[in-house]
């Protein structure tokens, strides 16, 4: 990777950072609307065109359209932030589906890594006990056991 898409990673997750923690601050004091509003702007300044795309696709396709395990691991941390919402909206099931979804992306982004992802990990980490395992389709269930 060169030196400009490593500057381009790095910032990208500066900024996920921060609309992280402002999205989750609108959705903690119940500006769910707000909170939809600024996860959608986040995800459309960082992937762009792609971003419509990537909702339609399985987890493995949204991951080899991104291609690096940092892109991957921002876009499952959205996807985990959508589900919050939603489950705060009494969306029960949708928040499930979108929690199960995030996992998939984080543990595409722990597998295609080439050294050891942390943050991806963590971000599994932290979904494992919210989600139904065994709705993971198998290529993700031995990865789960394995960071479970």
């Amino acid at each position: 990777m060169s030196l400009r898409q490593r500057d381009y990673i790095l910032r990208m997750i500066e900024q996920l950072a921060e609309a992280i923690g402002r999205i989750a601050g609108l959705r903690r004091a119940g500006e769910l609307a707000e909170a939809h509003r600024v996860l959608r702007e986040t995800a459309d300044g960082l992937f762009g065109p792609m971003r419509d795309m990537l909702d339609r696709v399985d987890a493995a396709g949204a991951a080899t359209l991104l291609g690096d395990h940092e892109k991957i691991g921002a876009y499952a941390a959205l996807c985990a932030e959508q589900a919050a919402i939603l489950e705060a909206q009494g969306r029960g099931a949708q928040a499930a589906a979108e929690r199960l979804r995030a996992l998939e992306l984080h543990l595409e982004a722990v597998r295609r890594a080439p050294e050891d992802n942390p943050r991806a990990r963590e971000g599994a980490r932290a979904l494992l006990g919210q989600v139904d395992v065994t709705r993971l389709p198998d290529r993700y269930r031995a990865l789960a056991a394995e960071l479970g």
